[in-house]
């Protein structure tokens, strides 16, 4: 898929909803960037939560749960909690 788009006056772009589907993006999800060896704009979209769950089920589904660690949900919990507390201390 190959897609034009425009730079603005404020230097923002507009990636065209195909690709946005393609990839997965959401509004408001942050995305980093980042030039390779040939000098192309490389648009890295990071993992989402469920992606992840289903990759780490997969990887340790040999290992016994209670050697598992946390869920994905109870490390987001977590560092939800800890950013809290960290924030009214």
């Amino acid at each position: 898929m190959t897609y034009d788009t425009v730079i603005t006056s404020k230097g923002t772009i507009t990636i065209a909803a195909p690709l946005r589907k393609a990839m997965g993006l959401k509004t408001g999800q942050k995305i980093k960037l980042s030039i390779n060896p040939s000098n192309q704009i490389v648009l890295d979209s990071g993992t989402d939560m469920k992606s992840f769950e289903a990759l780490r089920a997969e990887i340790t589904k040999k290992i016994p749960n209670h050697l598992k660690g946390l869920s994905g949900d109870s490390l987001r919990e977590a560092a939800a909690s800890a950013w809290v507390d960290g924030h009214h201390a």
